[in-house]
């Protein structure tokens, strides 16, 4: 009997041990190497994070305000390491983005080293996770003593949203920024221009706004389904340069980098609704209404339509700083350009044969272009069936396939197969039983979306062009920024991983992770998520 009592106790605390162990290492993403000592530190009611380089003190004033809004009080900074609880430095000896966190010493305090800025950023992050987590009353700052040893395993780690197709507030994008910065996502890729909306201020082309941002209605309903109906009320938005100044600036502060994505040949008819001599007919646009792939792109016969294009992205690289800018590529039918007298006439002046290498012919000289001017380009996959120079970066979206032929000729390449990571794609197989929102389709559930491998196909020499990975966000049926995040979480915690962490636990572990670190932030910030992925949850 005493034996069996012995056995139930020791069950009992190897239940309790695990419980405590899996609080202490369920960070979002997995950090390389944890090492736990099985106590928790209350921090003093006075928290100060200091630090004497006045970059990382940028942080820390940015970090407390951060911490306020998660209920936390009694927060300070200061100009030194001497009096700080939270200590933080550079450690030039660290990977860039790497980092080491370190709260094991007896004087409560928390060591916080990174290779750079950004690394110190990325180590805050896992910091507010571990203390929003272990903290039961605000008023009585906890943490886990323990070592943490981390760096990302892509340089590349990358969110998109498409504010073309529905326009979303800079306060909004703002948010957008701030939920993905918590992931240690790096990127912002941001869709501003389609055939629904052109949302970026050209001060050359003030049509592109007065016109080009303004839809009359918009088709509400799935597209494929022929059940809906268009609702008769206009939409609209664009963001002025200085908007777009505030917002690159918000983000740098959080260590993202924005990349814009202006789309050509394809997804254009709202430019070309603004001026109609850039298309093949050269009248009778209007913004479009509808979603799906529509056939009117812009004329590359005509040189006017280089000069526009041109002159956009000088405008466009005035705005953001980052290296490289989208330009699109995808979906672009080039069957007007087959009739059309200018494309033609182009096509035989350079000597080609397929109307896929015209469009090779505008992505070359636009990356020459922008080159010219220090920056690299990305497209979408579609930009290698004309053939692509070496030097551009192809995004992979139809599958992998994209990626591992561009990654075999000696392209980069960056990750985003839509059977992966569109996470407009319902979160569930079965949207009727869970009561989900009308999405394009369905089945890119939690277990799906971290089933992906990005090097799958590839070896080691050719696994060097994979950059990074990205989830996107489409807009087609997401239509304000509640619908936004409840499509983004949990999933992102899923993408996010796969980008920095080489090593993935199993589903009900990862789910448990998410339940016991991020949801609590979710709730902390009133962020919108998505609770199906933990009904059946122990």
């Amino acid at each position: 009997m005493k034996r069996i009592a012995l056995a139930t106790l020791l069950l009992l605390a190897g239940i309790l041990l695990q419980e405590r162990v899996h609080a202490q290492t369920g960070i979002i993403p997995k950090p390389v190497n944890v090492r736990e000592t099985g106590r928790t530190i209350d921090l003093p009611q006075s928290v100060v994070i200091g630090s004497n380089d006045a970059e990382l003190l940028r942080l820390a004033d940015l970090f407390v305000s951060r911490l306020e809004r998660d209920g936390f009080s009694g927060l300070s900074t200061a100009k030194s390491l001497r009096k700080a609880t939270v200590k933080l430095s550079i450690d030039p000896a660290l990977a860039e983005e790497g980092y080491t966190l370190d709260s094991t010493s007896d004087k409560e305090e928390i060591l916080l080293a990174g290779g750079s800025v950004k690394g110190v950023w990325w180590g805050l992050q896992t910091l507010e996770q571990l203390l929003v987590a272990a903290t039961e009353n605000p008023a009585q700052m906890r943490i886990p003593a323990l070592r943490i040893e981390d760096a990302p395993r892509f340089a590349y780690r990358g969110a998109h949203l498409d504010c073309g197709r529905h326009f979303f507030t800079t306060d909004e994008v703002k948010t957008y920024i701030d939920i993905i910065s918590a992931h240690k996502i790096n990127t912002f890729h941001w869709h501003l221009t389609e055939d629904q909306g052109w949302r970026i201020e050209i001060k050359k082309y003030p049509e592109l706004t007065r016109i080009g941002s303004q839809r009359p209605e918009t088709y509400v309903g799935h597209l494929y389904a022929h059940t809906g109906k268009y609702d008769g009320t206009p939409h609209g938005g664009y963001y002025t340069q200085d908007e777009i100044r505030d917002i690159v600036a918000y983000a740098a502060e959080r260590q993202i980098t924005i990349i814009p994505e202006i789309e050509m040949p394809g997804h254009a008819v709202a430019a070309l609704a603004s001026y109609p001599w850039l298309g093949c007919r050269g009248e009778g646009y209007e913004v479009w209404t509808s979603w799906g792939v529509n056939k009117d792109i812009f004329c590359v016969g005509k040189e006017t339509t280089f000069e526009f294009l041109q002159n956009v992205l000088d405008e466009v690289c005035d705005l953001f700083p980052g290296e490289y800018i989208h330009i699109g590529g995808d979906e672009a039918p080039r069957d007007s350009w087959k009739t059309c007298p200018h494309c033609q006439k182009r096509m035989k002046e350079l000597g080609l044969e397929k109307e896929a290498q015209l469009q090779s012919y505008l992505v070359a000289r636009i990356e020459k272009y922008l080159n010219a001017k220090g920056r690299k380009i990305i497209g979408w996959d579609e930009i290698l069936e004309g053939g692509v120079t070496p030097t551009a970066t192809v995004m992979s979206w139809r599958g992998a396939e994209g990626g591992i032929a561009a990654a075999k000729q000696g392209n980069d390449a960056i990750m985003v197969p839509y059977q992966y990571l569109y996470l407009d794609y319902s979160q569930t197989r079965d949207q009727a039983v869970y009561g989900e929102p009308l999405a394009i389709d369905s089945g890119l559930t939690l277990e799906k979306c971290y089933s992906f491998d990005p090097f799958a196909g590839l070896n080691e020499e050719e696994r060097a062009h994979i950059k990074g990975v990205q989830a996107n966000l489409w807009t087609e049926y997401i239509a304000d920024f509640g619908h936004v995040q409840h499509m983004l979480l949990p999933r992102l915690s899923a993408a996010a991983e796969i980008a920095w962490s080489s090593e993935k636990t199993d589903i009900d572990t990862l789910r448990r992770r998410i339940r016991d670190f991020m949801l609590p932030l979710y709730k902390a910030r009133g962020y919108r998520y998505a609770t199906y992925e933990f009904w059946f949850l122990d």
